[in-house]
């Protein structure tokens, strides 16, 4: 008999990202450092050594550059906000995986592995609460028949204190098949990821489906809206009983379609797909436009593939909000494949979001904005084989009002036409953009081309400077500013008191490491910013603890503030604040190193 080898290992590549703290300059908060072995596990703290995202908590959800979900029927209960790919060197079949949380762990709510061609599930579970210690996260997982060398962790924080923090990740398994009816995980999801799969690929099956899933949205319309739908056609004393029935003849087949429809609107699409088997009436209802202004594919991720936009093109005549963001992974949607779906489909799209599509390039823009000439959103996070020629094209629209660049490799002259040619934009993501050689141009375009700017997002992009800064002063609708990292501003001048001045609207101001900020740059934003809610002065020196008792004291709105490493603040002076301003969530990181327990959460 063959021996059975088992394999333990760390990673050795990351392919894949939804965003990360850190930036491509540095190897402080970035991906890169989830590889190998752990650095700092046991310790517990916040150290650079790790992988950290982007954000945290609900802020993100509560600042005025938030953004709506589409088709949030067809979310679930668990909704991923970040996710990291891992390669390891060997294929084994796992048996077990463990991700060394060091800071606010909690976070991982999805397991997945694949051989290159396919994904399965190994585990999916709600983010937890685990309090302020480093744990080893070993979920148990289910079986999957096939080798794998990829891992695909997904990331719920919205429920975090602060930054979670990963080590590292272990993949532990055999070169051998193991015996079936064996295995920790109760069994290979791959059957349901297949399931799910079959529906949303081919929407054309003429079989007998499973149980429709019912989201709770329908059982309150089926509680409050539908028995007075049924008063008003004067049918209730008929339907009403035999709506809960299951008996022959009884039940939906005798809803007018006008109802049916209605219940259909509430759907996710995975039950849409499974209604249009049902019969010949469910099929043409479940199939009508109005159904598909929004669709969202980013939980599908997983199985969307060229075909399934080839199937759900013709449904989408009256398409206005797109979301294919994470799709594409394994090549499984290429850039032809979009390009057709562009071409099938209508062209009254408004909203469209690409974030980590692998598969957007320099001719995928150039239709986007051929077609779909009244884009007001466009998000393309992480989309980085999209260049110049690419991203001049989209100067043609002229009603753009979302625009989300995170991560991405435009550069300044293509990014000034789209400015110029956008007179609505209200909001513009520009963070860890590192081609921008001159972000005060970017600025001064702003301030000349956007005077409805609401939120400018420019977080470590370290070309802006003081002049951009005073640029920026003259958008007096701003709400948003995150000026996070820009070591340009490190020496503000009258930059900061400028930006108070000019945009006295201002909610949210993140301006974390200007770490030359001092009190005198921050007093204006007090007296003149009533309405300041969440506030990041995280790495300033020079700040006392005197400025921010005025940001806590005097600013009524106030629900964040962050103090994390400023050398002037002491613990037990946050310890204080907290105990008098329970309303503002106040944070102070810290590092712990050692085995002793560590010190007050933040």
């Amino acid at each position: 008999m063959e021996k059975c080898v088992f394999i333990e290992q760390f990673v050795q590549e990351v392919r894949s990202y939804s965003s990360q703290y850190g930036s491509d300059f540095s190897i402080s908060y970035t991906a890169y450092n989830i590889t190998g072995r752990p650095s700092k596990f046991p310790d517990y703290g916040d150290f650079p050594q790790t992988f950290v995202m982007r954000t945290y908590g609900r802020w993100w959800d509560e600042a005025p550059s938030r953004s709506e979900v589409y088709m949030p029927q067809t979310c679930g209960d668990i909704a991923s906000q970040d996710y990291i790919e891992l390669e390891f060197e060997q294929a084994v079949f796992p048996s077990r995986v463990h991700v060394y949380e060091i800071y606010n762990p909690g976070a991982v709510v999805r397991v997945w592995a694949s051989d290159g061609d396919r994904w399965a599930r190994l585990w999916e579970g709600g983010p937890q609460v685990v309090g302020h210690v480093p744990r080893i996260f070993s979920p148990d997982i289910a079986r999957v028949h096939f080798p794998a060398k990829l891992l695909r962790l997904e990331f719920s924080h919205r429920h975090l204190d602060y930054y979670t923090e990963i080590d590292a990740v272990l993949l532990a398994g055999s070169k051998r098949a193991p015996a079936r009816g064996g295995g920790s995980g109760g069994g290979c999801d791959q059957a349901s990821v297949g399931s799910l799969a079959s529906h949303i690929l081919d929407l054309n099956i003429h079989s007998i489906p499973a149980q429709v899933d019912i989201p709770s949205s329908i059982e309150k319309f089926l509680a409050n809206d539908l028995p007075q739908l049924l008063k008003e056609a004067e049918i209730a004393t008929q339907l009403v009983a035999p709506v809960a029935s299951e008996k022959p003849g009884c039940g939906f087949d005798l809803l007018p379609n006008e109802i049916i429809f209605k219940i259909f609107g509430y759907l996710d699409l995975k039950s849409l797909c499974r209604c249009c088997q049902v019969d010949k009436r469910f099929q043409n209802l479940a199939c009508d436009y109005q159904l598909y202004t929004e669709v969202n594919l980013k939980v599908y991720w997983f199985c969307a593939t060229g075909r399934t936009l080839s199937a759900l093109a013709p449904r989408c005549r009256l398409l206005r909000k797109l979301d294919l963001s994470w799709c594409g992974s394994l090549r499984s949607v290429t850039a032809d494949h979009f390009a057709r779906f562009i071409g099938d489909c209508g062209c009254q799209l408004t909203h469209l979001r690409l974030n980590c599509c692998k598969f957007v390039n320099n001719a995928s823009m150039v239709l986007i904005a051929e077609k779909w000439k009244n884009l007001k959103e466009l998000a393309v996070q992480n989309c980085n084989d999209i260049t110049d020629s690419g991203f001049f094209s989209l100067s043609t629209l002229k009603g753009l009002e979302r625009l989300d660049l995170y991560h991405t490799l435009i550069t300044v002259e293509p990014l000034k036409a789209i400015i110029m040619a956008s007179p609505c934009l209200k909001h513009i993501n520009l963070g860890s953009c590192s081609k921008i050689a001159n972000m005060d141009e970017v600025a001064r375009a702003l301030g000349a081309h956007c005077a409805g700017l609401v939120s400018v997002d420019v977080w470590k992009t370290c070309s802006l400077t003081p002049a951009g800064v005073r640029a920026l002063a003259g958008c007096s609708r701003l709400q948003e500013v995150d000026l996070g990292w820009c070591l340009g501003v490190n020496a503000p001048d009258d930059c900061l008191v400028a930006l108070a001045h000019g945009c006295p609207r201002l909610r949210k101001l993140f301006l974390a490491a200007l770490k030359s900020v001092g009190d005198r740059d921050l007093e204006p934003f007090v007296r003149l910013c009533p309405g300041l809610e969440q506030v990041d002065l995280l790495g300033m020196r020079n700040i006392s603890s005197g400025l921010c008792l005025q940001f806590l004291s005097r600013l009524p709105r106030l629900r964040l503030l962050d103090v994390s490493f400023c050398d002037q603040i002491q613990d037990a002076e946050v310890a204080c604040w907290r105990s008098f301003f329970p309303h503002v969530s106040i944070k102070c990181s810290f590092q712990h190193e050692g085995p002793s327990p560590p010190p007050s959460p933040s």
